[in-house]
């Protein structure tokens, strides 16, 4: 309905408002028009009856703020751009993606430098691998350049505020720089990058038609592949990579992101009448040798080779992207040129497949020794330090433990375990060392409580057994730190048979068992209730007398000289499972349950 406004009013006289300004009054009576709309008004004369010649600009209008106010523009450069390599380092954390990769990463994290644009990439499971990731960069870039990082720009997120970044910084001079609350456009660098590694990596997976699992493989690789092309956000007209590291890139490497290639198998790895190749997906490039990464269609294993004939316009399903005259199949012979900054290895026979360990995701980081076989928490202490040999790892034992695996990485005695101490001297010395002491002090009180051994003189002709200290950090589903365990673990290795230990054998239970109970209760509507035994180990009585070192950090002071006579299980100890099992059976047979025959 259109409002009918009184053709005749009778109007006191007008009042003096805001220093008799007129504009002002209008302004307010026409709904808080602007100063445009108000001047256009009265020069054009749209209506008659405001009496005004000329517009005057009114003073604050309290309503306007309130109403109208918007945010300060932005300039679209920054005015005090760096003008040297690591001067400023941009870096932002993007996640968590729905989509775990296979090694169970859900985050990644950039370093930017502004200068030349050169980024840096790491996978993370949960935010607070970002001080590391940062020290890692830093000792990778002022190794390279020869330069030292002078500021960090970030926003305000826990990940970068945190005591172990800011001692960090600190230490090494590094001044953060942080943007305000809400204001992701100040840091502008390093979203852009990240909305582009995000947007390659999209096209890369949908052009190869694969899974979400892969963005961490896509992401590394889409990085790799910005480093070598023209920047605009430079002034040298150059790559970032040639900026940062002063050599033209070659990119007769390049190859179609998830394309299928027959990689030869040397050699030593096949028998007379086995076939020379075998079929994988071309996943990327290696971070440490002058190969490619590929992924075997059958077994989901991943490898790293440089000899391998690429078919780029096929992809999986059988699909082919284009169609050429002629034969598709281009036998790769990888130039041996400078593109990336490499040991030597002349050493090596690198006509040969890497047939080591390699991992999903691309995460070869710099410094870090790769390659480890991987053990229990309860076996970590009992193999000596001799050399692992090597195994594949498929998609299925990575996706298998995708939720788990950072949990699980952290308790195995490798060197890519970040921040997580080896001994209870480093621990005490690190960072978090008011937390790693709560939890070796728990640990101990459940010893303690369990009433595990009693100190007494080594026995004249017997040998204590020594022990160490295992850290890890549990985390819930969702990659937050839940809290700092410590355990304390037995040199099981060091035991001798017939005198430490006689029996060792425990029995499992079958999994056809556990999927047959599983779906009698679905069947059947029963409730099932899964529980664990806090420090189950420790419930088990030994029949042998096992002496052992004190632990690190809880010698007694009185009793310096003394060692711990075992009376309850340990972990690490050889024979700790079956005395566990001996107790849980007890256990369970005295509340009348019955043992299934059929199972081990």
């Amino acid at each position: 309905m259109t409002p009918v406004f009184p053709d005749e009013v009778n109007v006191a006289s007008p009042i003096n408002f805001k220093g008799d300004n007129t504009s002002y009054l209008w302004h307010l009576r026409l709904g808080h028009i602007g100063h445009g709309g108000l001047d256009a008004i009265v020069k054009k004369d749209y209506g008659s009856g405001i009496g005004m010649k000329s517009v005057q600009k009114w003073e604050f209008c309290k309503g306007c703020a309130l109403g109208k106010q918007t945010r300060v523009s932005y300039m679209p450069k920054s005015p005090d751009r760096a003008r040297m390599l690591l001067e400023v380092i941009h870096s932002d954390v993007c996640g968590p993606m729905k989509t775990p990769t296979f090694s169970g990463k859900r985050y990644f994290v950039t370093f930017i430098d502004e200068y030349s644009h050169y980024c840096v990439v790491y996978l993370l499971q949960n935010k607070s691998e970002v001080a590391t990731k940062f020290a890692q960069f830093v000792a990778l870039a002022e190794t390279q350049t020869g330069k030292r990082v002078k500021t960090l720009r970030s926003d305000n997120g826990c990940e970068y505020t945190s005591r172990t970044m800011s001692k960090f910084c600190a230490d090494h001079g590094i001044m953060q720089k942080f943007t305000p609350p809400y204001t992701p456009q100040l840091n502008g660098v390093a979203e852009r990058m990240n909305r582009t590694l995000v947007e390659s990596a999209r096209c890369m997976m949908e052009h190869a038609e694969l899974s979400k699992s892969y963005w961490g493989e896509a992401v590394m690789t889409a990085n790799c592949l910005r480093l070598r092309c023209p920047s605009r956000s430079t002034s040298h007209d150059k790559s970032p990579y040639e900026v940062w590291s002063g050599k033209k890139p070659i990119l007769a490497n390049l190859k179609v992101f998830g394309c299928h290639a027959y990689v030869h198998v040397p050699k030593p790895k096949r028998f007379k009448l086995d076939a020379r190749s075998i079929q994988c997906r071309f996943i990327g490039y290696s971070d440490h040798e002058k190969a490619y990464r590929f992924e075997e269609i059958k077994s989901r294993r991943v490898l790293v080779s440089r000899d391998a004939q690429f078919m780029e316009n096929v992809f999986d399903s059988g699909r082919r992207d284009y169609v050429q005259d002629g034969a598709v199949v281009e036998e790769e012979a990888f130039m041996e040129d400078e593109d990336v900054p490499m040991e030597d290895y002349s050493s090596h026979d690198t006509s040969n497949m890497n047939f080591e360990e390699a991992t999903m995701d691309g995460v070869d980081e710099p410094g870090v020794k790769r390659h480890q076989r991987t053990q229990s928490l309860e076996a970590l202490a009992n193999a000596p330090d001799a050399k692992r040999r090597a195994r594949y790892l498929t998609m299925a034992e990575m996706s298998a433990t995708a939720d788990t695996s950072h949990s699980v990485e952290t308790a195995y005695v490798v060197d890519s375990v970040g921040d997580l101490p080896r001994t209870f001297k480093s621990a005490m010395e690190s960072s978090d060392a008011v937390k790693w002491k709560e939890a070796c002090d728990s640990e101990i009180n459940s010893l303690r409580q369990n009433e595990t051994w009693n100190l007494v003189p080594l026995p004249q002709g017997r040998k204590a057994i020594g022990n160490r200290w295992v850290f890890r950090v549990k985390e819930t589903r969702d990659g937050r730190i839940e809290r700092f365990k410590a355990r304390l673990v037995a040199k099981g290795f060091l035991q001798k048979h017939g005198i430490d230990y006689d029996e060792t054998f425990a029995p499992v239970a079958k999994f056809t068992s556990i999927r047959v109970l599983l779906s009698l209760a679905v069947k059947y509507s029963f409730m099932i209730h899964q529980m664990d035994v806090k420090t189950a180990y420790l419930n088990g009585h030994l029949e042998e007398d096992i002496y052992m070192a004190q632990p690190d950090g809880y010698v007694d002071e009185d009793h310096p000289d003394f060692v711990c006579q075992l009376k309850r299980s340990l972990y690490g100890l050889k024979q700790s499972p079956r005395m566990w099992n001996q107790t849980i059976d007890k256990f369970m047979l005295d509340l009348d349950f019955k043992k299934c025959k059929t199972d081990h």
